[in-house]
């Protein structure tokens, strides 16, 4: 089973989410998702959490808030979804997918599906520290 991480970086007021315009894999393409990728050999999620945002946003963020694990039996994954608040001005693109500060409430269309409803229950103080949804 392979695992995942994904990080949703809001700004301070709530108002706005980090998200990055993917280029890869190829079903995702195109389209916005949170930042992330997959968990190393002998490394934890968090510390996977803390590795990817800083690669690809350039900015170290050491505390992240666990909101949920999906699980996918049948695709073979794991991935652990995190978020945390901060000056989301300070990341910016270190690679070739292309950072953006989105309005949490306008989604563009372009987003990956679930994040339609992962950021929103982000921001869901009776929400956000549940576990485990299998798919």
């Amino acid at each position: 089973m392979v695992n995942y991480v994904c990080g949703f970086m809001f700004s301070e007021d709530k108002s706005k989410v980090v998200l990055i315009e993917k280029n890869r894999p190829n079903w995702q393409e195109g389209k916005l998702n949170g930042v992330g990728g997959k968990v190393e050999l002998f490394e934890t999620a968090p510390q996977a959490m803390i590795r990817e945002f800083k690669e690809e946003t350039g900015v170290e963020v050491l505390q992240w808030n666990r909101l949920i694990t999906l699980v996918s039996e049948s695709y073979d994954f794991v991935c652990d979804f995190y978020f945390c608040f901060g000056n989301i001005y300070k990341c910016y693109s270190t690679t070739d997918e292309i950072i953006q500060y989105v309005d949490v409430n306008d989604l563009p269309k372009n987003v990956i599906p679930n994040l339609i409803w992962l950021i929103p229950m982000c921001l869901d103080p009776f929400l956000n520290n549940y576990s485990e949804i299998l798919l």
